[in-house]
């Protein structure tokens, strides 16, 4: 009897003993396994923190290389507009312009500010606008007939600046249809500028750019770079000098090369048309000017 105690007893130790094994082995085998995930994820942290470090140094050198293109860049603009300057810098002394448009938001005293640099003389420069709620009797007829009152005003606005004298339809017009910027009319006018702005008033620029022809006056319209491409494309078709871009030193100096005796149609940033005059700038005589008569591109018209 005792001995078949010892025997089972024997059998239950053995048993035990496997199982403890069986256990440890699965326990020793669990805990291997987190290891190599910890492991796992520790190195995938730091492939993470590696990468970043890397992006933060690229950043970096990305902000400091930005800093020096803005730096580049500002130095560019302020050596572009000391050129400018020493370029255009009186160069239009002896030389009278009058302004003209059909819109409030027109740049008219930045232009004004850079004939002046140029040293052109502005004999008249105006904005032209239809107000038809005034109730003056003698506008009363623009409410109506509102083309034919405008071509009447820009005619005498032309006859003005091109003879160097006032009117008293130009004197009663102004504050009705009429700002006036400036009216000196001391002199008369070797070349007008239109200041354009698009398709939206293009009616008016059309109307007063075929009475300054018919009127032998030479003319160039300007615009911003607001202005449609279908419009400078259509003021060019009119038969007229234009530039473009009037903000940018490429228009400037395209404006001061015609009002000195070239013309042509110019802009930086459309496919047709030329950036600058070629040459620049050449020598041409005021009483050439004054007469229309050109050495180097044909009449200016």
């Amino acid at each position: 009897m005792i001995g078949m105690i010892n025997i089972k007893f024997f059998v239950l130790l053995i048993v035990g003993i496997f199982l403890a094994l069986g256990l440890g082995m699965m326990i020793g085998i669990t805990l291997e396994n987190q290891n190599i995930i910890e492991n796992q994820q520790t190195q995938l942290i730091h492939q993470i923190e590696d990468h970043f470090d890397s992006l933060r140094i690229e950043t970096e050198q990305m902000k400091l290389e930005l800093e020096k293109l803005e730096n580049q860049k500002s130095q560019l603009y302020e050596l572009s507009s000391l050129l400018l300057t020493e370029l255009v810098q009186d160069k239009l002394n002896g030389i009278h312009v009058g302004i003209i448009n059909f819109s409030s938001q027109a740049p008219m005293k930045e232009l004004l500010s850079f004939l002046d640099l140029a040293g052109a003389s502005v004999q008249s420069a105006v904005t032209i606008f239809s107000n038809e709620s005034d109730n003056s009797e003698t506008m009363i007829h623009a409410a109506q007939q509102p083309d034919e009152m405008m071509s009447a005003i820009m005619q005498e606005l032309l006859f003005c600046m091109n003879y160097g004298v006032s009117s008293p339809l130009v004197e009663e017009a102004e504050g009705l249809m009429i700002i006036s910027h400036i009216g000196n009319y001391d002199f008369p006018v070797d070349a007008v500028i239109l200041i354009g702005r698009g398709s939206s008033i293009l009616e008016y620029d059309s109307i007063f750019i075929q009475n300054a022809k018919d009127a032998g006056v030479s003319l160039v319209a300007v615009g911003t770079g607001e202005m449609e491409d279908d419009a400078v494309l259509k003021y060019k078709s009119l038969g007229i000098s234009t530039v473009d871009q009037l903000e940018s030193i490429y228009g400037r100096l395209a404006l001061t090369s015609i009002l000195s005796g070239n013309r042509g149609n110019f802009d930086f940033d459309s496919e047709g048309l030329d950036r600058l005059p070629k040459p620049l700038f050449y020598q041409r005589s005021l009483s050439e000017i004054r007469g229309g008569q050109a050495t180097h591109g044909g009449n200016l018209q």
